[in-house]
């Protein structure tokens, strides 16, 4: 599996990026030598371009040795890795100074990993943790924020948590290469998957915006959306989670949510609720417990919409908050809501 994120045709290149390309096909004595001329921070910035390339195609090769005037004979890619970079500071750098400079830029770009690892929406980190191996799963709990770990742990699931918890206990210190193939592997598979992170971040807020909005508001504006952006509202409308996705829940899970709201949150919110969902929410309550809440929403009489609206919307940042706490778990996206 390739740990790097490969350098592809006619992709911006910076100006260290371009370096390192021809420091790479100079080789490790002639760019060795050459590497001598360079201040440090100059000579950090070529070696931190190097670590992370992989591999890069033989027509940016030949465009980027174009920008200084040569010509690559035989039209071949190269590779850059932490390898590469260590022998061409090996050249005329001590020992101790070529893992210096190594272990200095490997651990500021692990850590810029972990803290954005950290930073993810819960369920796109857990969904990337299932799919990785025990070992790999132990490392990234180690790095990432505490308060994190603690939280998705109990996500990952009861059968894998003993294992998981166990490999952290026995862990040994990471080589800085194994650290740097973990970081991009992550940065591979998560961090550059799909949308950049501020996008992301965007359709998150957006997602919270529509949730609270009110229903007839919504309606208008997604007819307007549905013609102007079909593709991204299409992509937001499928992580909104609404008050009426709260029925499908079965029945344990939908009365855990039910007890965790206080007041006249539960009254009120179903008090203006469709009537095929106020029957589903009834039906999971215990016959006395049914019998005093249709009381209390008649002793109610007329209610204002947005008062329903604020409690229907606190109901779903209930059942959103206790599903990323592991304390219930929300139908699958397949799943057909009531």
């Amino acid at each position: 599996m390739n740990h790097f994120i490969p350098i592809g045709k006619h992709m911006p290149l910076s100006g260290a990026q371009k370096s390192a390309i021809l420091f790479l096909c100079l080789g490790e004595d002639r760019g060795g030598n050459l590497m001598q001329k360079l201040s440090e921070p100059e000579i950090k910035k070529i070696t931190d371009a190097i670590t992370s390339m992989g591999e890069i195609d033989s027509e940016t090769v030949e465009e980027t040795l174009e920008e200084f005037g040569e010509k690559l004979g035989d039209g071949g890619g190269v590779f850059g890795s932490i390898d590469s970079a260590k022998n061409l500071l090996s050249q005329f750098l001590p020992e101790d100074r070529v893992y210096a400079i190594l272990g200095e830029i490997s651990s500021r770009e692990t850590t810029d990993v972990w803290a954005e690892l950290s930073n993810l929406d819960d369920r796109v980190l857990v969904d990337f943790l299932r799919r990785e191996q025990n070992q790999t799963v132990a490392v990234i709990l180690s790095k990432i924020n505490p308060d994190v770990a603690a939280k998705i742990l109990p996500m990952l699931g009861d059968d894998r948590i003993p294992d998981l918890v166990e490999r952290v206990i026995d862990m040994e210190s990471l080589s800085a290469e194994s650290l740097h193939m973990i970081e991009q592997t992550i940065k591979r598979d998560v961090l550059s998957s799909g949308s950049n992170q501020a996008e992301a971040r965007t359709e998150k807020q957006l997602v919270s915006i529509f949730n609270k909005l009110d229903e007839d508001v919504f309606g208008a504006l997604s007819r307007e959306l549905e013609e102007r952006v079909p593709d991204q509202f299409r992509s937001i409308k499928q992580k909104m989670f609404l008050f009426d996705d709260i029925a499908a829940l079965d029945d344990t899970m939908l009365a855990k949510v039910m007890r965790e709201v206080t007041g006249n949150t539960l009254p009120m919110a179903l008090r203006g609720a469709k009537k095929d969902i106020r029957e589903r929410f009834l039906n999971a309550m215990p016959s006395r417990s049914r019998g005093m809440l249709q009381e209390e929403m008649e002793a109610m009489g007329p209610v204002k919409a947005r008062d329903v609206k604020a409690a229907q919307s606190e109901m779903v940042e209930t059942t959103l908050r206790m599903a990323a706490d592991g304390e219930i778990e929300l139908p699958d996206d397949d799943e057909q809501m009531l």
